[in-house]
């Protein structure tokens, strides 16, 4: 397995960014399955190899792994210019489309993230549902702007709420940066919704807000399946939850 860290210009970042990248040594026939893993707020891309076993889970299936950074944006087009959702959802599959060995097929295609990274994989996903066979979201910070006072200071839930703010204005989530409405939309439209996993640990602090957005998609008649079991808002969690995620790619 090869673990990369590259340097890009971004266009719509207007900056240089940076992008963990895993290879496998044998390159499939056609390209690899590529899997792009969305960090959370606080963190950026070389947490997922620093926190958890995503390597040796990636050697195992023969995957391409992309983990790109993107600051406390939310993965959205701010309201303070800084266009993470453009730069994700647009330029970033272009660039590694180019450069590395993976399918172009889109049911060789997944999209996952963790709290604010599994926002943006819902975010991202269902506004390009052609692009992915399955998305999955592991503790997910559902609606961003509804977040409840976590940080362990005051100040540091200011900042929290001030990254929030940056990302939504003051009014918070509306339109097609709510879940809730694009999948809706899709609905009402006739359009695939890609596989969603959904996985969530009975002690996280957001388990309420997970649990309103299972019923919801239970009620939707998609391709949806929540599993949840014993754990908190931490890695030892999402680790597991990437064992199983990729133990199914």
């Amino acid at each position: 397995m090869t673990y990369m860290n590259c340097h890009l210009h971004s266009k719509y970042l207007a900056h240089e960014t940076q992008i963990s990248i895993l290879l496998p040594d044998d390159i499939a026939e056609g390209g690899c399955k590529v899997l792009y893993l969305l960090h959370g707020r606080g963190d950026d891309c070389t947490s997922w190899v620093r926190n958890s076993n995503i390597e040796r889970y990636a050697r195992e299936r023969g995957i391409v792994v992309v983990m790109p950074s993107a600051e406390t944006s939310f993965y959205v087009n701010g309201i303070n210019g800084k266009r993470f959702y453009s730069y994700i959802a647009e330029e970033l599959p272009e660039w590694v489309g180019r450069w590395l060995p993976i399918s172009q097929d889109p049911q060789k295609t997944f999209l996952a993230g963790l709290s604010m990274g599994a926002y943006g994989t819902l975010r991202i996903g269902l506004a390009n549902p052609e692009r992915f066979q399955k998305i999955a979201i592991f503790s997910a910070g559902i609606r961003p702007d509804l977040l409840p006072d976590f940080e362990d200071t005051d100040v540091g839930n200011e900042i929290l709420h001030e990254n929030i703010r940056a990302a939504f204005g003051p009014k918070g989530i509306s339109g097609r940066d709510d879940p809730y409405v694009l999948i809706r939309e899709l609905q009402t439209q006739g359009r695939r919704i890609p596989t969603i996993v959904h996985f969530e640990g009975r002690q996280d602090m957001l388990y309420e807000m997970n649990t309103r957005f299972r019923d919801f998609a239970r009620s939707q008649n998609i391709d949806y399946r929540y599993e949840e079991w014993e754990g908190g808002h931490d890695w030892i969690f999402w680790d597991e939850a990437l064992r199983r995620l990729c133990a199914e790619i």
